[in-house]
């Protein structure tokens, strides 16, 4: 009798493990992350988003601190939670005296990229320039940059657009009427 109790415990917990896994793999998906031609001792981290900007601290227990994995031209895999928010940040350490002097949390920020799974998905950094990614990315994610997560009255909107003398003419305010003074 005892042995078909142990039989029975062991199949509770395979059920029990299988039944867990199988919940926590529809709340995420894999990212496949990677930069075109590797990053010396280069790491992406992740961090959490969906409360608003995160703190981008990076200690083990940080609440927005969701891990990192090495930076390759091969790619490393990433299991991230679905539909939220995720700052993605190309981290050297070569880069932190830049960081600190340029702001801290805004320089990072102004770095990284703001991704948003809707299942597995690839993400392929092509070049950086000025310490801000371009990349290429599948269909099952979405992806901005980081200052997406600041309230629309915090952004500067740039025009791209060229002015022109037209156009310059028409913005400016017409001068007022002279007015006459009657005595």
């Amino acid at each position: 009798m005892s042995r078909f109790k142990y039989q029975a415990a062991q199949w509770f917990f395979v059920l029990l493990v299988s039944l867990t896994l199988s919940a926590n793999a529809a709340n995420d998906a894999a990212l496949q992350i990677s930069v075109e031609g590797g990053a010396f001792n280069g790491k992406f981290k992740f961090f959490n988003a969906a409360d608003g900007c995160p703190s981008y601290n990076d200690i083990p227990g940080a609440t927005n601190f969701l891990g990192g994995v090495r930076a390759s031209d091969k790619g490393s895999s990433k299991r991230l939670p679905l539909n939220t928010p995720i700052h993605v940040f190309l981290f050297k350490p070569r880069d932190t005296p830049g960081i600190s002097a340029a702001g801290g949390a805004t320089e990072i920020r102004r770095r990284a990229l703001q991704v948003t799974l809707s299942g597995d998905a690839s993400l392929r950094y092509t070049e950086v320039t000025n310490h801000v990614p371009s990349w290429e990315a599948s269909d099952n994610v979405s992806v901005e940059p980081a200052e997406a997560c600041l309230p629309a009255e915090h952004t500067e909107h740039q025009s791209t657009e060229i002015p022109t003398a037209e156009s310059a003419a028409e913005s400016e305010p017409a001068e007022p009427a002279e007015t006459k003074d009657h005595k």
